[in-house]
Protein backbone atom coordinates (compact mmCIF):
# COMPACT_ATOMS: atom_id res chain seq x y z
CA UNK A 1 0.00 0.00 0.00
CA UNK A 2 0.93 3.61 -0.67
CA UNK A 3 1.65 5.22 2.82
CA UNK A 4 0.82 8.77 1.98
CA UNK A 5 -2.09 7.81 -0.22
CA UNK A 6 -3.92 5.87 3.00
CA UNK A 7 -2.63 8.95 5.43
CA UNK A 8 -4.43 11.24 2.67
CA UNK A 9 -7.59 8.70 3.05
CA UNK A 10 -7.91 8.53 6.60
CA UNK A 11 -10.84 10.18 7.20
CA UNK A 12 -11.03 13.59 9.61
CA UNK A 13 -12.10 12.76 13.15
CA UNK A 14 -15.60 13.00 13.95
CA UNK A 15 -14.30 16.47 15.93
CA UNK A 16 -13.23 17.95 12.97
CA UNK A 17 -16.21 17.72 10.96
CA UNK A 18 -18.87 20.30 10.66
CA UNK A 19 -22.59 20.67 9.30
CA UNK A 20 -22.82 22.29 5.95
CA UNK A 21 -25.35 25.45 7.17
CA UNK A 22 -26.63 25.33 3.94
CA UNK A 23 -27.96 22.02 4.76
CA UNK A 24 -25.69 19.87 2.37
CA UNK A 25 -23.62 17.39 4.02
CA UNK A 26 -20.63 17.88 6.42
CA UNK A 27 -16.97 19.41 5.79
CA UNK A 28 -13.82 20.36 7.23
CA UNK A 29 -12.34 23.99 7.46
CA UNK A 30 -10.18 24.63 4.93
CA UNK A 31 -7.46 25.15 7.36
CA UNK A 32 -7.70 21.54 8.05
CA UNK A 33 -7.21 20.19 5.00
CA UNK A 34 -3.78 22.08 4.68
CA UNK A 35 -3.18 21.19 7.60
CA UNK A 36 -3.46 17.48 6.34
CA UNK A 37 -1.91 18.06 3.09
CA UNK A 38 1.13 19.68 4.90
CA UNK A 39 1.60 16.71 7.43
CA UNK A 40 1.43 14.08 4.83
CA UNK A 41 3.04 15.22 1.64
CA UNK A 42 4.76 18.30 2.99
CA UNK A 43 5.09 21.85 0.83
CA UNK A 44 2.27 21.50 -2.42
CA UNK A 45 1.90 24.11 -5.15
CA UNK A 46 -2.01 25.15 -5.39
CA UNK A 47 -2.79 27.66 -8.33
CA UNK A 48 -5.75 29.31 -9.78
CA UNK A 49 -6.29 28.52 -13.42
CA UNK A 50 -9.17 30.60 -14.42
CA UNK A 51 -11.69 32.93 -12.56
CA UNK A 52 -15.72 32.40 -13.35
CA UNK A 53 -17.56 35.39 -13.27
CA UNK A 54 -21.32 35.74 -12.61
CA UNK A 55 -22.60 36.97 -16.54
CA UNK A 56 -25.24 39.25 -14.97
CA UNK A 57 -23.04 40.55 -12.26
CA UNK A 58 -19.31 40.03 -13.66
CA UNK A 59 -18.74 39.49 -9.89
CA UNK A 60 -16.45 36.33 -9.20
CA UNK A 61 -18.58 33.17 -8.47
CA UNK A 62 -16.18 30.26 -8.74
CA UNK A 63 -12.49 29.62 -9.83
CA UNK A 64 -10.90 26.59 -11.46
CA UNK A 65 -7.87 25.40 -9.57
CA UNK A 66 -4.96 23.43 -9.97
CA UNK A 67 -3.16 20.91 -6.97
CA UNK A 68 -0.01 19.86 -7.26
CA UNK A 69 1.88 17.12 -5.06
CA UNK A 70 4.13 14.63 -4.65
CA UNK A 71 2.78 11.74 -3.40
CA UNK A 72 4.80 8.50 -2.63
CA UNK A 73 7.33 9.57 -4.81
CA UNK A 74 5.32 10.39 -7.57
CA UNK A 75 4.09 13.83 -8.75
CA UNK A 76 0.32 14.17 -9.45
CA UNK A 77 -1.78 17.26 -10.32
CA UNK A 78 -5.14 17.52 -10.09
CA UNK A 79 -7.88 20.46 -11.32
CA UNK A 80 -11.63 20.93 -10.03
CA UNK A 81 -13.78 24.09 -9.46
CA UNK A 82 -14.63 25.92 -6.38
CA UNK A 83 -17.10 28.22 -5.74
CA UNK A 84 -18.42 31.11 -3.34
CA UNK A 85 -21.38 29.57 -2.18
CA UNK A 86 -23.49 33.08 -1.79
CA UNK A 87 -21.67 35.56 -3.62
CA UNK A 88 -24.04 38.66 -2.80
CA UNK A 89 -23.15 37.78 0.68
CA UNK A 90 -19.29 39.65 0.11
CA UNK A 91 -18.25 43.01 -0.30
CA UNK A 92 -15.92 42.23 -2.87
CA UNK A 93 -14.62 40.16 -5.07
CA UNK A 94 -11.40 39.45 -3.29
CA UNK A 95 -13.69 37.69 -0.29
CA UNK A 96 -15.65 35.81 -3.44
CA UNK A 97 -12.44 34.78 -4.69
CA UNK A 98 -11.05 33.75 -1.38
CA UNK A 99 -13.98 31.52 -0.68
CA UNK A 100 -14.26 30.18 -4.02
CA UNK A 101 -10.24 29.31 -3.58
CA UNK A 102 -11.05 27.49 -0.30
CA UNK A 103 -13.40 25.44 -1.90
CA UNK A 104 -11.47 24.88 -4.86
CA UNK A 105 -8.68 23.47 -2.34
CA UNK A 106 -11.10 21.09 -0.50
CA UNK A 107 -12.02 19.68 -3.61
CA UNK A 108 -8.52 19.20 -5.52
CA UNK A 109 -7.50 17.71 -2.35
CA UNK A 110 -10.35 15.25 -2.52
CA UNK A 111 -9.27 14.08 -5.84
CA UNK A 112 -6.39 12.65 -4.03
CA UNK A 113 -8.14 11.11 -0.93
CA UNK A 114 -8.33 14.09 1.21
CA UNK A 115 -11.82 13.90 3.00
CA UNK A 116 -13.76 11.50 -0.02
CA UNK A 117 -15.39 10.09 3.10
CA UNK A 118 -17.59 13.32 3.86
CA UNK A 119 -19.07 12.85 0.31
CA UNK A 120 -19.22 9.24 0.02
CA UNK A 121 -20.10 8.48 3.63
CA UNK A 122 -20.68 4.68 3.89
CA UNK A 123 -21.39 4.14 0.04
CA UNK A 124 -17.54 3.03 -0.66
CA UNK A 125 -14.66 4.29 1.14
CA UNK A 126 -11.47 5.08 -0.25
CA UNK A 127 -9.05 4.28 2.79
CA UNK A 128 -11.23 0.95 3.39
CA UNK A 129 -10.11 -0.41 0.11
CA UNK A 130 -6.86 0.88 0.32
CA UNK A 131 -6.53 -1.29 3.82
CA UNK A 132 -7.87 -4.48 1.73
CA UNK A 133 -5.29 -4.01 -1.14
CA UNK A 134 -2.49 -3.52 1.25
CA UNK A 135 -3.65 -7.06 2.81
CA UNK A 136 -3.82 -8.91 -0.62
CA UNK A 137 -0.71 -7.37 -1.59
CA UNK A 138 0.61 -8.77 2.40
CA UNK A 139 -0.86 -11.71 1.53
CA UNK A 140 0.80 -12.08 -2.26
CA UNK A 141 4.55 -11.12 -0.54
CA UNK A 142 3.88 -13.73 2.30
CA UNK A 143 3.14 -16.73 -0.27
CA UNK A 144 6.24 -15.23 -2.75
CA UNK A 145 8.30 -15.54 0.53
CA UNK A 146 7.20 -19.30 1.30
CA UNK A 147 7.49 -20.66 -2.46
CA UNK A 148 10.71 -19.10 -2.17
CA UNK A 149 11.88 -20.66 1.01
CA UNK A 150 10.44 -23.85 0.15
CA UNK A 151 12.16 -23.96 -3.27
CA UNK A 152 15.17 -23.07 -1.48
CA UNK A 153 15.41 -25.90 1.03
CA UNK A 154 14.48 -27.98 -1.71
CA UNK A 155 17.81 -26.96 -3.98
CA UNK A 156 19.36 -27.37 -0.46
CA UNK A 157 18.37 -30.59 0.17
CA UNK A 158 19.21 -31.80 -3.64
CA UNK A 159 22.60 -30.69 -3.51
CA UNK A 160 22.86 -32.61 0.11
CA UNK A 161 21.56 -36.09 -1.71
CA UNK A 162 23.91 -35.47 -4.46
CA UNK A 163 27.15 -34.99 -2.21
Amino acid sequence: MTDQLAQLAKPFPQSLIQKNPTGFGSYVKHSVVVEKLLAVVGPFDFRIVREIRDADTGHICGVIGELSVVIDGRLTTVQDAGDCERPENWPHDGARLKDACSDCLKRTAARIGVGTHLWSADQFRLDRALERNAEVERDVQRAARQDFLREREERLEQQDGAA
